[in-house]
């Protein structure tokens, strides 16, 4: 049970970092498709939740690469320092569809 919860030896470290983006992939997908059926306060609010889940994807992909050391990278300047950006991009979309979904039956507009 201790080396199914070590970081460095655990098959679940590779399983957790590929499920986390491809569910957000999958609603990346999702919100893509529905978004055609909408118009209006409804679809601006689609379109912050897409550009979420899209950041929240490339930054949980960069995650599976760690510090990206194997292809260039340095400890310095590594992979992470994208994934925080892209984690902060996605937060603030987030945010924002939160603000969005706030005035979306109001006559105030977003």
């Amino acid at each position: 049970m201790a080396d199914l919860l070590d970081y460095n030896t655990s098959p679940l470290v590779l399983i957790l970092k590929g499920a986390a983006p491809l569910i957000f992939l999958v609603a990346l997908v999702l919100y893509v498709a529905i978004r055609r059926f909408f118009t209006g306060k409804i679809r601006l609010f689609l379109d912050t939740l897409i550009l979420f889940a899209f950041f929240t994807f490339v930054a949980g992909w960069l995650r599976i690469y760690a510090d990206g050391t194997e292809f260039g990278f340095t400890n310095e300047y590594s992979l992470r320092w994208l994934q925080s950006i892209g984690y902060i991009v996605s937060a603030g979309c987030f945010i924002y569809a939160g603000y969005r979904l706030l005035h979306l039956s109001g006559e105030e507009k977003p």
